[in-house]
């Protein structure tokens, strides 16, 4: 039985992709879906936007719901809205500037883009606020897809009521990452010039 050679090198991987150092380079990414709910017979349902453009403010929302998530599938299940407060598209870390802003959350890698937020419950039975951390990952569209599935998602809940809750999986949605206008601007120039 190879199990537990599986096991082993899963492992590996994830130790690897943790210790991965990555920094946050600009972008929008963009979409939504449903993926399986976090142990419970339903799905969760997701809609985000999210933008670090060219040293502006980072903006975007984040809704997420799960009402057969174990754990509160009995008290109506995680749904919450959410701003995001720090957000971009995680990349090899070549020369990290120590700026904390700027580095990954070790559970998004390289070539994930990383969308922090800050949530109100919209559980009226579970009221509060908390944090959190959504990776999200484009893998194109249509026949462009890999394994035709147009993205991956994973949300992981850190403080508030929904504290604990994590799920990762296939959308069945869209995910859309794109650069930012001033980015594809320096790439004509470039091109141009």
């Amino acid at each position: 039985m190879r199990l537990p050679a599986l096991k082993t090198s899963t492992t590996l991987l994830a130790i690897t992709l943790a210790t991965a150092g990555c920094v946050k380079m600009d972008g929008k990414v963009n979409g939504g879906g449903t993926m399986n709910s976090m142990g419970g017979a339903g799905k969760a349902v997701m809609t985000f936007n999210a933008e670090r453009c060219d040293e502006q403010p980072v903006k975007g929302q984040v809704n997420f719901q799960d009402k057969t998530a174990i754990d509160w599938e009995n008290d109506g299940g995680v749904s919450f809205r959410a701003n995001v407060v720090e957000a971009g598209l995680c990349g090899e870390d070549i020369e990290f500037s120590g700026d904390a802003a700027l580095a990954c959350d070790q559970r998004c890698g390289p070539g994930e883009f990383e969308v922090a937020f800050e949530y109100d419950s919209t559980n009226p039975q579970l009221p509060g606020e908390g944090t959190g951390v959504a990776c999200l990952v484009d893998w194109g569209e249509g026949v462009n897809a890999s394994y035709r599935i147009n993205g991956m998602a994973s949300i992981s809940v850190d403080t508030g009521p929904f504290s604990s809750y994590a799920n990762r999986g296939a959308l069945s949605g869209n995910v859309q990452t794109q650069e930012c206008p001033s980015t594809k601007n320096d790439k004509n120039d470039e091109e141009n010039g």
